[in-house]
């Protein structure tokens, strides 16, 4: 069910590219005081503002914004702690997987080599949003952005109804600032892979697992003693429900804005389709999902010239 690190208790380590941001921007005021050749270097003229990318007419780049989701966070066999983007069911260009992209690249050529994945653990909808505005500076400038959100915006901690406003809100920020991008950009939003008993029913015979979705709160999957939680599973659906339905109005709002409709909740999984932490997808399950967001990715992208 994508990285809903909220919901499992468990979090993907994704803090470096958030201090690194901090360390940037606290950045160093320096002496205020005047210099006398503060004025020659004000009358000297600013260089002109380098010109962003233009869009070319035909399909020839693609980028996924998003989580680890996106990543391939967990599918290197020798490091579970890695990123494989090679792996990703978007970008990825590992055969075993075959991506959206190289579903795409066999009709479209040019989208050779072509393929951004700007996607980071651990990240909220918020966070999207430079992920988007960097994938828009890309040359050639992508023509399809893929978006996977919502897992680590979960709150579980019975706020989730008052989180739906502000998320909506960024979602639309990050919406704006890919269709700003390009008057051709065409955005395709996927859904959460399986459902909460789909998921739950391939860890139940996991120890660990289990240890992981058990406790108390909306959004558990087994009680405290690893007992299935029936209500739990049903809370934490409606979450998840509650928040793609936000995603779905919120992209009915813009031209050239695709939602899957739910369609990755249709995914069969089974253990083999996890990586060693139970909760990200592997090289198997990479593929089951690129190939059910590849049945909901809509004509307008997938005939595109």
């Amino acid at each position: 069910m994508g990285e809903r690190e909220t919901a499992r208790r468990r979090r993907v380590a994704g803090a470096a590219a958030t201090l690194l941001t901090a360390g940037l921007l606290a950045g160093c005021a320096g002496d205020t005081s005047r210099n006398p050749s503060d004025d020659a270097a004000s009358a000297s003229p600013s260089p002109s503002p380098t010109a962003p990318p233009a869009a070319t007419p035909e399909l020839d780049s693609i980028a996924v914004i998003g989580h680890s989701g996106a990543t391939g966070f967990g599918t290197n066999p020798n490091d579970a702690s890695l990123n494989v983007p090679a792996n990703s069911w978007a970008t990825g260009d590992n055969p075993d997987v075959d991506s959206i992209y190289q579903r795409l690249l066999v009709t479209h050529p040019a989208l050779q080599g072509h393929n951004i994945n700007k996607a980071a653990n651990g990240s909220q909808v918020y966070e999207h949003v430079d992920q988007a505005a960097a994938a828009m500076q890309e040359d050639p400038v992508p023509d399809v952005v893929l978006l996977q959100t919502i897992d680590n915006d979960l709150k579980c901690d019975g706020t989730d109804r008052q989180n739906q406003r502000p998320f909506a809100r960024d979602l639309g920020d990050v919406i704006r600032t890919v269709m700003q991008g390009s008057e051709t950009v065409q955005l395709f939003i996927v859904s959460q892979w399986a459902t909460v008993d789909a998921y739950t029913a391939a860890i139940d015979e996991f120890p660990n697992a289990v240890a992981l979705n058990s406790g108390t709160g909306p959004c558990v999957t087994f009680d405290p003693q690893g007992r299935p939680d029936p209500a739990g599973r049903r809370s934490l659906q409606a979450i998840v429900d509650m928040y793609w339905r936000t995603v779905e109005h919120t992209c009915a709002r813009f031209d050239r804005c695709f939602t899957d409709h739910g369609a990755m909740k249709e995914m069969r999984v089974t253990p083999e389709d996890l990586v060693a932490d139970y909760n990200h997808l592997s090289v198997a399950g990479h593929r089951k999902f690129a190939r059910l967001a590849w049945l909901a990715l809509p004509d307008a992208i997938r005939d595109r010239p």
